[in-house]
């Protein structure tokens, strides 16, 4: 086993590791994935709050209708001649007003809490319009900062990549897909020395028979980390 020659590869992967790691943590690519939610999310609000305006103001112009035509027939019966009526048509008409204005009372009362809250609707459609708006352009503004530094970090990676590729090439097959299957579970640095008697990636004690296997093949795998140890 090339220990020098898979320590490089394990360098250089490091390098990769180190800069796959800003682009994933990057506080702009945070930044702009929220900001993608909550313009999603103030969009569908805006269209849920438009729609459900658009229905509360058609119900306010019915129900204004309906009070307008209570107040003219209301009207018109107060407008009536008292002497062109009989005793009990007089009766019958006082009741009747009494109920309109009944009526329009009531309507009124109904259309005063339908005008707040279409007002409320409408105040909120416009505080997510402004929300959204807001939103879009830090999406936008960090979003173009991630890209930049994409564009900067993927092709350095890209290269560091064709490099460890040249080393892949030459290393056992065997030790590569080990160092791989680790990569792949997390486990990182792969390759690392004993230290006292000890594993240099998990720190646990080996046991002596461990030690003397290392000693007689060079490696050996942790049975606690997985990493395969060396000697140093």
């Amino acid at each position: 086993m090339d220990i020098k020659q898979i320590l490089d590869y394990q360098k250089q992967d490091f390098e990769i590791i180190k800069l796959e790691r800003k682009l994933e943590e990057s506080e702009d690519k945070k930044i702009y994935q929220e900001m993608r939610t909550v313009v999603k999310d103030a969009q569908n609000k805006s269209n849920n709050l438009e729609k459900e305006a658009g229905e509360l103001i058609k119900q306010y112009t019915e129900m204004k209708k309906a009070y307008d035509a209570e107040v003219k027939a209301c009207g018109e019966i107060v407008n009536k001649d008292p002497k062109s009526l009989k005793v009990e048509d007089l009766d019958k008409t006082v009741s009747k007003t009494n109920q309109m204005i009944e009526s329009i009372s009531l309507l009124e009362k109904k259309l005063m809490a339908f005008a707040e809250h279409v007002n409320s609707v409408l105040a909120d459609f416009d505080s997510t319009r402004k929300r959204y708006n807001e939103a879009r352009k830090k999406y936008s503004a960090h979003k173009q900062a991630y890209e930049a530094m994409s564009a900067k970090i993927l092709p350095e990676i890209e290269k560091l990549k064709h490099e460890i590729k040249k080393i892949e090439d030459k290393m056992d097959p065997a030790f590569l897909q080990k160092y791989k299957q680790r990569r792949q579970d997390k486990v990182f640095p792969i390759f690392v020395p004993v230290v006292d008697k000890t594993c240099g990636g998990c720190r646990m004690e080996l046991p002596s028979a461990s030690l003397d296997k290392l000693k007689q093949k060079g490696f050996l795998e942790c049975e606690h980390c997985r990493r395969i140890i060396y000697n140093a």
